[in-house]
């Protein structure tokens, strides 16, 4: 299944929202299962294709045809200690305020629990301004499309799988240091 193809979608690096959203509602409801003359299976090929095109790192695995995780991007590399980190302190601290049976337990938890909330908004923050670059290098590979570098699209897209992987685990631990 070529995504591009099946959504009728010009085989770019840079795809806008609406371009995918457009190009997936008319096809899904013309193929939805509870349409007269639908398709459950032509309609999972549909969602799945717009999936895969609405995820970056998906779609340039598409173009590029290179496989899952083949390079650890150098910003990735100057992050993953300091997100190992604060995702294992993160872990650590929820298992602690579970387990705090009274209330001054649960009050000496505060201090660490707001210190690492501020480290996770910063480091969410360092997040977003590489997703901002990678948004940035990937308009400028779409600009040069067809020509490319296969090597830079496919670090390119290892580096939206961290940053999305990694901005996913991050916020979840927030949320759960937010509902404490």
């Amino acid at each position: 299944m070529n995504p591009f193809d099946l959504l009728g979608l010009s085989r770019r690096p840079l795809l806008s929202d609406e371009e995918i959203g457009s190009a997936y509602r008319k096809l899904a409801g013309e193929s939805h299962p509870d349409q007269s003359g639908g398709d459950a299976a032509i309609f999972r090929e549909i969602s799945e294709a717009a999936a895969i095109l609405r995820d970056p790192s998906r779609r340039l695995r598409q173009l590029s045809g290179s496989s899952v995780g083949s390079q650890l991007p150098p910003e990735a590399d100057q992050l993953f200690p300091r997100i190992a980190t604060l995702l294992q302190q993160a872990d650590n601290l929820i298992k602690k305020q579970a387990a705090a049976s009274n209330a001054l337990a649960k009050a000496l938890l505060a201090a660490p629990i707001k210190n690492l909330r501020a480290d996770l908004d910063s480091t969410l923050n360092q997040l977003h301004k590489w997703k901002t670059s990678l948004d940035q290098e990937l308009a400028k590979i779409d600009s040069r499309w067809p020509e490319h570098d296969p090597n830079a699209v496919s670090l390119l897209a290892d580096s939206y799988t961290y940053a999305g992987r990694w901005e996913s685990q991050l916020r979840e631990r927030k949320l759960s240091l937010d509902c404490i």
